[in-house]
């Protein structure tokens, strides 16, 4: 996905589910991070950060 089409995703709701590219779906809150490209889900098991270009899409 392109970093537009995130933070418009991201505008709608905040807990959101990820799915990535490589089959993991995270489901939590999310925040942009812009100087690393990147974005950081904080889910009930912790959290984590994955590259842009790693999400596929938001369920």
């Amino acid at each position: 996905m392109i970093k537009q089409d995130i933070q418009h995703a991201l505008l709608s709701n905040l807990c959101q589910r990820v799915h990535l590219i490589s089959g993991e779906t995270y489901t939590g809150v999310c925040q942009i991070d812009h100087s690393a490209d990147s974005l950081h889900i904080e889910t009930n098991k912790g959290t984590f950060t994955v590259p842009y270009w790693t999400i596929k899409r938001f369920i």
